[in-house]
């Protein structure tokens, strides 16, 4: 099972990265986080799915 605290890290950092997009900050500022961000996200949500089912689809 995983654990609540993993999803929580995720939910939380998805929540920063909408906060941030109130902040009035220039458009390729912006542009360039969520990129980062959304790859730890994604890398993140890989890892759990992982863990969870034993398997891997995105190995190549």
């Amino acid at each position: 099972m995983i654990a609540p605290d993993e999803f929580a890290e995720v939910i939380e950092k998805v929540d920063n990265l909408l906060g941030a997009m109130e902040i009035p900050m220039p458009a390729e500022f912006h542009v360039n986080q969520m990129k980062r961000e959304l790859r730890e996200v994604s890398d993140k949500l890989k890892q759990i799915y992982v863990e969870e089912e034993d398997e891997n689809p995105w190995e190549e």
